[in-house]
């Protein structure tokens, strides 16, 4: 901020000040000529424009004080301590790990409200849409729950918080797994599975692998993270409460009329819970899986809950997979494809 200066009024005379100035430096480490000069700024009205920056710059090249700036040396680049996940059977001796070096945890996209947004998500060659789903809805509702669980290492790697309990009967608590940048990768610049967020010249957004790989490395592999998988041998009790911290209720919607679950959703969303809907199994249904697609709700699959249009009794979803999302679905097609709604309490 500029400060100006005036010539009289400051209490201090000519004499004392070169009094001051000839006694050498003061307590501060500073020539005393200096702290003379930021004393009378801090006093003088807004006479004329020098700034003290001016002021202090000048004082500074005309003493003898011999000052040196230091730089912190950036961190050496490192690598986890911890085994890499196991990339899925499918795709070992096809895909490897590659290390995407200006991997960054968040970065805020030219139309991102918060450098954590839903459309940082999209899922890659892996059956977990209930984490991925999850993402989106947390990141929509509270971004600031997901920035909590990513600290930056600075050296390449990060410690990602995970809400895990030790027993069923045991409240979720916060477990951290540091992992690295180095994910397994589709082809050159793609990872495999959960994909980059906003990318640029200087960096390239993570926060989704990086969870979904603290979870890979919390259970051994990639493929034990699947939806079919996720609950063997691990207390789960549902993504929202991997990524928060807090209890999450399902409602099944058999149990609910179309209005209730329009205001359910509704609800959820004003409020800012985070909330995911799943859709029904329709592998033995090719007549209601053909219709579903229609809409773009595809079998045994997770959404995230965008909005909710009371008037006309529609609703509008994000897909995991980034595309092809479910847009102004009427509730009694959503009551007809979608099995059950979770909210975080």
């Amino acid at each position: 901020m500029s400060k100006s200066r005036r010539t009289g009024g400051s209490g201090v005379t000519t004499a004392e000040q070169k009094t001051s100035s000839d006694q050498g430096s003061s307590t501060t480490g500073l020539p005393n000529s200096l702290v003379q000069a930021i004393v009378e700024t801090a006093v003088i009205d807004a006479g004329d424009q020098d700034s003290l920056l001016d002021i202090a710059g000048s004082e500074l090249q005309d003493s003898d004080l011999d000052q040196e700036v230091q730089v912190a040396a950036p961190k050496e680049r490192r690598q986890q301590t911890a085994p890499l996940p196991e990339i899925r059977p499918d795709h070992q001796g096809q895909h490897e790990y590659a290390d995407y070096e200006k991997g960054v945890a968040f970065v805020q996209g030219e139309e991102d409200t918060h450098a954590i947004a839903p459309n940082d998500v999209a899922q890659g060659s892996l059956g977990d849409c209930y984490l991925m789903a999850a993402m989106i809805a947390v990141a929509r509702a509270k971004p600031e729950a997901i920035e909590e669980l990513i600290t930056d290492n600075e050296d390449g790697t990060f410690d990602v918080a995970l809400h895990t309990r030790k027993s069923w009967s045991a409240a979720p608590s916060p477990k951290v797994n540091t992992v690295d940048t180095r994910v397994p990768e589709k082809y050159e610049g793609t990872p495999l599975y959960a994909k980059l967020g906003d990318t640029s010249a200087e960096s390239e957004e993570m926060w989704p692998a990086l969870l979904e790989k603290a979870l890979a490395q919390e259970k051994g592999g990639y493929e034990d993270i699947r939806g079919s998988k996720i609950a063997r041998g691990f207390n789960y009790a549902g993504a929202l409460e991997l990524l928060t911290g807090e209890k999450e209720t399902a409602h099944d919607l058999d149990g609910l009329d179309e209005d209730e679950a329009l205001i359910k959703i509704h609800t959820a969303l004003e409020e800012k819970k985070p909330i995911v809907a799943g859709v029904h199994n329709m592998k033995d249904d090719p007549e209601m899986a053909t219709d579903a697609r229609k809409h773009n709700v595809y079998g045994n699959h997770a959404y995230a809950p965008e909005s909710v249009d009371l008037e006309n009794r529609t609703v509008n979803l994000t897909n995991p997979w980034g595309k092809k999302h479910v847009e102004a679905i009427p509730i009694q097609e959503f009551m007809k494809y979608y099995s059950r709604i979770r909210i975080s309490e």
